[in-house]
């Protein structure tokens, strides 16, 4: 089982956990998601279990801010009309399904 993101692949959820804390990490506070950063990000947020709530009427960037009422760094979704909305790593990977099995025809060779 494997998780793709951004076009990224992770082995377990806990990969995925670990690739975006650093990226939350790494960010500036206020800062614009930008290349393979946005780009997992974006498919990340995809995953949330609200995710038309989250998009809203569209996203135009997700940046890093420090949530006052948790004091812990958080994305936020920024929406295409202007408003702000943070969202949950967390419920994102728990929403996170594995990527599908390979189609196709088997190497499997059969006797007779």
């Amino acid at each position: 089982m494997s998780y793709t993101l951004g076009g990224q692949r992770f082995a377990t959820k806990r990969d995925v956990r670990a690739h975006a804390s650093a990226v939350l990490n790494r960010t500036g506070l206020g800062e614009v998601m930008q290349g393979e950063d946005e780009l997992f990000t974006r498919e990340l947020l995809a995953q949330h279990p609200r995710v038309a709530q989250k998009h809203g009427v569209g996203v135009a960037a997700i940046t890093v801010a420090v949530m006052p009422e948790w004091g812990t760094r958080n994305f936020l979704v920024l929406r295409e009309d202007g408003s702000v909305d943070n969202w949950s790593i967390k419920k994102c990977i728990t929403n996170l399904r594995p990527d599908a099995a390979p189609t196709g025809r088997s190497n499997h060779v059969h006797s007779r």
